[in-house]
């Protein structure tokens, strides 16, 4: 059996009663968690391409499948995918894969799933939680496989696969075709060699468009398999000198993960949510500097100097160039600055949504505080796997120096958010839909998902959020 075939096997012949009790507990705080991201970050834009966006496929229209999360409104299940899977990464505030920190699945794979559950109509709770936990798995066993070396903007080229899983499973496609999706997402990859925080792109506000794309791609091949359109049955093969990873990562490849305990492991077990909107990097640092400040009693006139000591990895991210750092130009180049993150924590006390909005990036005091924030590379900071721990010292204005080393930020597996607490995150991203999400509705999705396993049409979740 070939690679290809024990994937499929593995995607169609999973059912929801093979899935580890903890694993279904994670993907209930998976859906609530990235239906959070997604409401709320249909506001997040750096010149109103958000709602350029929504009016696009509005103006397209077709056929009322699927829901547009926020702006509300129907569309076809491809499109909706396209606009929700962008929202949900706007604020970075959807979870991370602990082993593998620059992967970010959850981000396509509930916005397929909750669009093909509603266009399928009848999609039972259990087949959802079925359908993302296996997508979340091959997504990320087909980014694990690759040694990293993806050439696309944050490593999204294995979101394709995850998505066009997701979709085949909730079609429920035979393997064969499930193999035809799989090949037929990777046909349509593409991807600029520019960045999405950084430069040009960051300005014109580009991030979370791959993901949109990977999203809308997913569905696309999953529905041009089940019209029949076919695939190579080799492209995961080593021996094929044309394999995806050939073609698309730079020939690194690790055959072997993509099976390793296949139906034994899960990567859902892996994901940490975010009590932060911001790069994950940046939550260990911010949590440090909140502490200090909290335990020592300290007040943002009392701050003289911040010297974070971060691992080189979260130097090349969220520190360098330093100026640029320190003077963030639009919310996006926020989200991926330590200066900004540590700086907003200590001057408001707190840290939201709103510590990166467009508001808070004309507040002088953060900008001055932020000149008051160095990083600097420390080799202890570093790990071969996982988040990097982080240590903020705090030089008082009379000469004392405070300090404190976190090393596992809240949200991370050891450490991770209850559903309780998700629920909170999700009422205060609700606050931040572009259209207002009424209370009742709230509170009938979260209902709706902690109760999964019994609901029976899924797809009623995303019509309550549009």
């Amino acid at each position: 059996m070939n690679i290809l075939n024990r994937l499929t096997a593995y995607l169609t012949e999973t059912d929801f009663a093979s899935l580890p009790a903890d694993v279904v507990e994670i993907t209930r705080k998976q859906v609530l968690d990235t239906l959070a991201a997604t409401v709320a970050g249909t506001t997040c834009s750096v010149a109103g391409e958000m709602n350029g966006l929504f009016e696009m496929v509005r103006d397209w229209g077709g056929k009322e499948e699927s829901t547009i999360l926020g702006f509300g409104g129907r569309v076809p299940a491809p499109n909706a995918a396209l606009v929700n899977a962008v929202s949900s990464v706007r604020l970075d505030f959807d979870d991370t894969l602990v082993t593998f920190i620059n992967l970010h699945a959850s981000r396509v794979i509930l916005p397929v799933a909750m669009a093909m559950a509603e266009r399928q109509g009848n999609i039972s709770g259990r087949e959802l939680i079925t359908a993302v936990a296996l997508g979340f798995d091959i997504d990320t066993r087909l980014k694990q496989a690759s040694g990293g070396n993806h050439d696309f903007p944050l490593m999204i080229s294995s979101n394709f696969f995850g998505a066009a899983a997701v979709a085949a499973r909730l079609l429920k496609l035979d393997k064969k075709k499930s193999g035809n999706a799989l090949f037929l997402a990777m046909h349509q990859m593409c991807g600029a060699g520019a960045t999405e925080i950084d430069g040009e792109s960051a300005s014109s506000g580009l991030k979370g468009l791959s993901n949109g794309l990977a999203a809308k791609a997913g569905i696309v091949g999953a529905l041009l398999a089940e019209k029949g359109f076919m695939g190579s049955p080799s492209f995961l093969e080593p021996e094929n000198k044309s394999n995806y990873y050939a073609t698309y990562c730079g020939g690194s490849y690790q055959p072997w993960l993509l099976t390793k305990d296949l139906g034994k492991t899960y990567a859902a077990s892996e994901a940490a949510q975010k009590e932060y909107p911001c790069c994950h990097g940046q939550h260990a640092s911010i949590e440090a500097a909140m502490s200090v400040m909290r335990e020592h009693n300290l007040k943002p006139e009392d701050v003289a100097e911040v010297t974070l000591r971060i691992s080189q990895f979260d130097s090349v991210i969220l520190a360098e160039p330093l100026e640029r750092k320190r003077d963030p130009r639009n919310v996006i180049e926020t989200q991926f600055s330590l200066c900004w993150g540590v700086a907003s924590a200590i001057v408001l006390g707190r840290v939201d949504i709103d510590n990166f909005s467009a508001k808070a990036l004309h507040n002088a005091k953060i900008r001055e505080m932020a000149h008051k924030v160095t990083p600097k590379v420390d080799n202890t900071m570093t790990r071969e796997y996982g988040f990097k721990p982080a240590v903020a010292e705090i030089k008082t204005k009379d000469g004392k120096v405070y300090s404190k080393q976190v090393d596992a930020p809240w949200g991370t597996p050891g450490n991770s958010m209850s559903f309780d607490d998700i629920v909170k995150k999700f009422g205060e991203c609700c606050k931040y839909s572009v259209r207002p999400i009424p209370v009742k509705n709230q509170n009938a999705v979260i209902k709706l998902v902690q109760n999964l396993e019994e609901v029976e049409d899924a797809g009623s979740i995303a019509r309550l959020l549009g």
